[in-house]
């Protein structure tokens, strides 16, 4: 699900008009807790990155040079403050701790082999696949190049091929527990 808000709303949150900010917020807020949640892998925590992202987004929405560029912006604060949270709180959790559906055996595996990352390549496999963005726009949203970005999200894919793998000791080691 792609994050789209109109230019009038930011606009209007821009100028502190009405209630533009809080419509921008509410809007705003859904992804920017899944994207955190992707990264930190902890409910809580990812709470309390997606909220600290917003409360800068609300301090300084004011300095956002144009409304076009409100989504690379705003994603690039709750991705910065994801991976603040998730340096500063490693290791979360283990993997199994944190997942709660237990109805889909395949997005268990893929969460856990997901938490298994680092944040870095976390936030890169997050964005391209979570957020729907290109290399370029996570490019600007994490002030990487995007070969740099192309790079990530391919060592990515690889770990996460290996650890998916039938006959990988992570998924047997998951599966005993």
């Amino acid at each position: 699900m792609r994050l789209i808000v109109s230019p009038e709303l930011i606009e209007a949150a821009r100028a502190g008009q009405g209630d533009g900010m809080e419509h921008l917020l509410e809007t705003l807020w859904p992804h920017a807790y899944r994207i955190a949640r992707s990264i930190i892998q902890s409910d809580a925590l990812a709470e309390d990155a997606a909220q600290e992202a917003c409360a800068i987004i609300y301090r300084e929405i004011a300095s956002l040079r144009s409304g076009d560029a409100f989504r690379a912006w705003a994603y690039r604060i709750v991705v910065r403050e994801a991976l603040r949270v998730a340096k500063r709180h490693a290791p979360i959790a283990d993997a199994a701790g944190t997942v709660t559906e237990t109805d889909v055996d395949l997005r268990l595996d893929v969460l856990r082999a997901l938490a298994v990352l680092s944040p870095d390549l976390r936030a890169v496999v997050v964005l391209h696949y979570y957020g729907n963005l290109s290399s370029s726009e996570i490019g600007s949203i994490l002030r990487l190049p995007s070969p740099t970005v192309r790079f990530r999200l391919m060592r990515a894919r690889q770990q996460l091929k290996h650890i998916l793998s039938p006959g990988s000791s992570f998924l047997a080691t998951e599966a005993a527990q």
